[in-house]
């Protein structure tokens, strides 16, 4: 996004002679810094981001209500194919979304549930032969999403295909499911009007409730939460004595691998593209001799290319050589350093969450 400004090109020039070759300023003097249009990152986020993944997601998880209830009408083998399909989409589609959890989305617990893995079996099991259905229920967030839909349409598909109450039920819950992942990301989505948009981009300022703090931690939050602990660091036993690796995503469908590419997509995407490298830039924040944006640039192709050593279903992997997930862990967690530690001590921002994992 070309919206940053410049003071002038005599304020910029004093501030590349006054950088040392690891920061942008000294603990002594305070920098003169080039203005940067807070606003019109916000403006881009807002509009060229979450507002577009959300449109994607409802496009997604409204096909997959369609492909549910065809599929509960004509219970047969190409129904069934057609549904995982469309399954396997909206689970794509969801990794866009998945960072970006504030305002309603974060007061009905949208990513929680939509993607708490792994997915309780047990308690699907009791909700379907108990018949209530109702998902609203705090006490059912396991029993739900894309991992529950993931148990139910992988793990004994042929029980669907089956005739009888208990197969009907069976068919009859996976609708529910998909019905209430399309109307949360609708609710969820519906919040971001002209009117918020408005407000979440006047809000501007560097204080611990502004719009860039916040969703500079939220992001990161994510990626060291959900992408690096969830999708890798928990399966590979990286927090516990043993491996893991019944808690990997997608458990049941073997589609992990896809799901966390297109997961660091988004991150990758979110920084490069979306306003935070240009803001570095901006500051001309060097760490090593280097541009900050091209350290952090540069780890994102190292953890990709890294990654592609690690098999599609990452259970497999963690049962067959663990070692090259934590392999994937280890670039994972540089990247951790350079936007929780540098980045955000360059744009002055505050870590608001709290760090249990001891790193």
């Amino acid at each position: 996004m070309e919206r940053l400004l410049f003071l002038s090109f005599a304020a910029f020039l004093f501030l590349v002679t006054a950088c040392d070759s690891s920061t942008y300023g000294t603990d002594d003097d305070e920098p003169m810094l080039p203005s940067f249009d807070r606003k019109a990152m916000l403006e881009g986020w807002a509009n060229d981001v979450v507002i577009p993944a959300y449109e994607a997601n409802v496009i997604t998880s409204s096909q997959l209500v369609t492909s549910a209830s065809s599929f509960v009408g004509s219970p047969n083998p190409e129904q069934l194919a057609s549904l995982r399909a469309d399954y396997q989409t909206a689970y794509l589609s969801w990794q866009s979304l998945s960072p970006f959890m504030m305002g309603k989305a974060e007061e009905i617990n949208l990513r929680f549930r939509v993607n708490t893995y792994p997915t309780n079996t047990e308690l699907i099991e009791q909700t379907i032969a108990g018949g209530n259905f109702n998902l609203e229920l705090p006490s059912l967030i396991t029993a739900q999403g894309f991992p529950a839909l993931d148990y139910l349409l992988y793990a004994d598909a042929d029980q669907l295909l089956e005739n009888g109450p208990a197969a009907s039920d069976r068919r009859e819950y996976i609708a529910a499911l998909t019905v209430t992942l399309r109307d949360l990301i609708a609710t969820a989505g519906s919040e971001w009007t002209p009117a918020f948009v408005t407000v979440y981009t006047q809000n501007d300022g560097n204080s611990a409730t502004a719009s860039v703090d916040r969703m500079v931690n939220d992001y990161i939050f994510h990626y060291e939460k959900f992408l690096r602990a969830g999708k890798v660091g928990i399966p590979a036993g990286v927090f516990s004595d043993t491996l893991l690796a019944d808690k990997a995503e997608a458990l049941y469908s073997g589609q992990s691998k896809e799901l966390f590419l297109a997961s660091l997509s988004t991150s990758e995407t979110f920084f490069n593209d979306n306003g935070l490298a240009e803001y570095l830039n901006a500051l001309n924040v060097i760490r090593d001799g280097e541009l900050l944006s091209a350290k952090v640039t540069n780890q994102f192709a190292a953890i990709r290319i890294t990654s592609e050593i690690v098999g599609e279903n990452f259970s497999d992997q963690v049962i067959d050589d663990n070692v090259q997930m934590l392999t994937l862990y280890d670039e994972m967690q540089r990247l951790v350093v350079l936007l929780k530690v540098d980045m955000l001590q360059a744009l002055s921002i505050n870590v608001d969450y709290v760090d249990a994992d001891g790193d």
